[in-house]
């Protein structure tokens, strides 16, 4: 524990904001302290290969072009405009002599507090790529820079005030780009379903370090088992048991960072039954054991 902590210290003294770590093709990025987001500027013509991560990465050329390769897409981003890669896309990029970029990393959970951003969760998990000089394209072009401004400043709370002009861009990209999807699923889903479903979440959230079942949130609403279920996956995008499990994964993550406490704590205070299951289920949503991500990202 000791060596670990020396380890991430020594990190931090070398990299400022943060480092990256690159096995195979799995990328870690780690951030400031306290932070969710770092913010890369480069002038310097270079190649990286492919690679993914856990992070949004959002791209914007400031001059000359950045081509990016995303599966069997290639996209060119001229200067002006801006491309959005969603969490655990494979993808790679280079840049030529003459340009410059702003590179954006952060990590989606805190976005995904707020529920209307997390019921859209699945729409938004696509590359967006803006070029079309629209008044959307123009404006979210202007809350990232302003982002890399409060970033450089490092005031009290930046993080926050960055996260704040986030949520903007994601509802400017939201009412532009899946009105008619939202749209659509508000006439699928009576207003009282909805309320309902916000209740069965609001339940989730308290309660998840208990045994909950679909059986007990199907009760707590009033709904059938069948009926809950397919109701609350229509407006979350999430079934059940994958948005608690989510729930938990996003408690335990803190408390690997955040403390020493054991992976029998860790597991036990997340709502994890057992260490084992803890493991499954944090490596299936973050593609790597708990103690690699605590030695990776840990204070402790």
């Amino acid at each position: 524990m000791a060596e670990t902590k020396a380890r991430t210290r020594e990190r931090r003294s070398l990299y400022e904001d943060g480092f990256r770590v690159l096995r195979g093709r799995r990328e870690f990025v780690t951030y400031p302290e306290d932070a969710s987001l770092r913010v890369w500027y480069s002038d310097v013509p270079w190649r990286y290969d492919l690679h993914q991560h856990s992070a949004v990465e959002i791209l914007l050329t400031l001059e000359g072009h950045v081509d990016y390769q995303i599966g069997e897409q290639s996209y060119r981003v001229e200067a002006g405009e801006i491309l959005i890669i969603p969490p655990e896309v494979l993808h790679g990029l280079s840049m030529g002599e003459n340009s410059s970029r702003l590179l954006f990393l952060f990590e989606m959970e805190p976005l995904l507090e707020m529920r209307d951003i997390k019921k859209l969760g699945e729409h938004f998990n696509k590359v967006f790529h803006l070029h079309d000089g629209s008044e959307t394209h123009e404006e979210i072009r202007k809350l990232l820079n302003h982002v890399w401004a409060v970033y450089q400043q490092r005031e009290l709370l930046w993080n926050s005030m960055c996260f704040s002009d986030l949520v903007r861009m994601y509802s400017l990209l939201g009412q532009k780009y899946l009105s008619g999807i939202y749209q659509h699923n508000e006439k699928e889903s009576p207003a009282v379903d909805r309320q309902v479903i916000s209740s069965a979440m609001s339940y989730i959230d308290q309660h998840y370090r208990e045994n909950v079942t679909l059986e007990d949130l199907a009760d707590f609403t009033g709904f059938s088992r069948f009926y809950f279920s397919r109701s609350f996956k229509q407006q979350t995008g999430h079934s059940f048991r994958g948005y608690l499990s989510q729930r938990r994964i996003q408690v335990a993550m803190e408390l690997l960072i955040r403390t020493d406490k054991s992976m029998a704590q860790v597991a036990e205070e997340s709502g994890f039954g057992s260490v084992a299951s803890f493991n499954r289920a944090f490596r299936e949503y973050k593609s790597c054991t708990p103690s690699q991500y605590r030695a990776i990202y840990g204070e402790y």
